[in-house]
């Protein structure tokens, strides 16, 4: 009799799964049709985007370390991206407001090709870190205008799915990117007869991702500027100290900066660590690389059931915190097996909560106030990573290659604590009032 019930409830639970599921895949499909054009273009400009830059992810830290440079110069290449994308932010937020979402991202756009056509070519230490501002100047068009237009071109109803399916489309062309990043230069070695430990090969791979930026850029060419009908805005200093005068949003400046430091110290340097720590090739990078943008891409797909679930404010701080012990993995053991699950399910688990924040952080402010806020938060944020990449560089450079994760471990442990003491409350004030604070 027990067996008997033991069965029964098993299928229950087994028929409970598989409409959950059902129910879940045709929740996305119904948002997903009901995605705008302009939204629509967006996402394929965002996938033929983040191909290059899963090629770039792979090989370019190598190549620059190919080409004799160490990696405290490395660290201030990538330190002049991220903090030139921080302090563009502003101005770059200016610029969409009276130049539009669409001329914005066109801009962004021929700007990345044209630095990174510089950036690959070039040897002289002056132009690598200038055309590094370059690129962090566009990326900060790009990323101020990304959270707003879908903000503007999508509903309430579907506008987590639409942040949701961004950061999926993302995540797949990275995969891709991630896959070729790690194979082309072995293609070139073979069939050109390279030298394997020259930068020949892994130049000649990223020439290859540039013809995906080109190509991004036909989306943009359709999509239509949308007129938000917002008064005309005041001056920007007048702008910006209104609204720092809100308590929420300096609580986001502080949370952002705190993940920004984190993300600084280690982001950049995961292949460098495969590669000088754990002796992986590029190849074996590679497929790392992309087996972690796999992984996430079904993880992202549980995002909007979680926050309906559990709310925002919430899993965003979980998912911070259960990402820190595989941190910890991946820099506690010199098996590289091991250290790629590490990565693995530390970039899928705390990469979930990119789309939520992005979403809620624009949810909780005016409409006419988005794109500063949007600018200052990223400002804050990238600001932070550009400081913490340059140490982390001097760092490794001088040999201390498993401090920077530690340090991290900490810092995201406090960021997380920090975003469910401040918003959580709020959270739940603005799901009763629907109003933004």
């Amino acid at each position: 009799m027990k067996k008997h019930e033991s069965l029964n409830s098993r299928q229950l639970n087994s028929r409970f799964l598989q409409t959950m599921t059902i129910n879940a895949a045709n929740g996305y499909v119904s948002k997903i049709n009901g995605f705008s054009r302009n939204a629509s273009l967006f996402l394929a400009y965002i996938f033929m985007l983040s191909l290059s830059l899963g090629i770039y992810e792979v090989i370019f830290n190598l190549y620059i370390l190919r080409l004799g440079f160490k990696e405290d110069f490395l660290g201030l290449m990538l330190s002049l991206v991220s903090i030139s994308t921080g302090l563009f932010a502003i101005p770059a937020a200016t610029f969409c407001d009276r130049a539009g979402r669409k001329n914005t991202l066109l801009l962004s756009c021929l700007m990345l090709l044209f630095s990174f056509a510089v950036l690959y070519t070039t040897r002289s230490m002056f132009l690598l870190a200038f055309f590094s501002i370059l690129y962090g100047a566009s990326s900060s068009l790009k990323i101020v205008t990304a959270s707003t237009f879908m903000v503007e071109n999508s509903t309430s109803y579907e506008r987590m799915h639409l942040f949701s399916m961004y950061y999926l489309l993302y995540t797949i062309g990275v995969m891709l990117g991630n896959l070729a990043g790690g194979t082309l230069p072995q293609v070139f070695i073979n069939s050109l007869d390279l030298d394997p430990s020259g930068p020949k090969a892994y130049q000649l791979s990223l020439y290859a991702s540039l013809a995906a930026v080109l190509f991004s850029l036909f989306p943009l060419v359709f999509i239509k500027n949308k007129k938000t009908g917002l008064a005309e805005k005041p001056a920007l200093f007048s702008t910006l100290f209104s609204v720092l005068r809100s308590g929420t949003i300096r609580k986001l400046i502080v949370v952002n900066g705190l993940i920004g430091m984190g993300w600084g110290l280690i982001l950049p340097y995961f292949n460098v660590y495969f590669d000088v720590v754990l002796g992986a090739g590029s190849e074996q990078i590679g497929v790392i690389f992309s087996i972690s943008q796999l992984v996430m891409m079904f993880t992202l797909l549980c995002v909007p059931l979680l926050t309906e679930g559990f709310g925002k404010v919430k899993v965003i701080s979980l998912v911070q915190l259960a990402s820190i012990p595989f941190l910890l993995l991946f820099t506690s053991t010199s098996i590289l097996a091991v250290a790629a699950f590490g990565y693995i399910m530390r970039t899928s688990i705390m990469n979930m909560a990119n789309p939520i924040m992005s979403s809620f952080n624009m949810e909780i402010v005016s409409e006419d106030n988005r794109a500063t806020v949007n600018s200052l938060v990223w400002m804050s944020c990238y600001t932070f990573v550009g400081l913490s990449t340059y140490a982390g560089g001097l760092m490794m450079a001088r040999g201390y290659y498993t401090l920077p994760f530690f340090l991290t471990c900490g810092i995201y442990g406090v960021a997380a604590v920090l975003y469910y003491v401040f918003f959580d409350k709020m959270e739940k004030q603005q799901k009763v009032s629907g109003a933004a604070l």
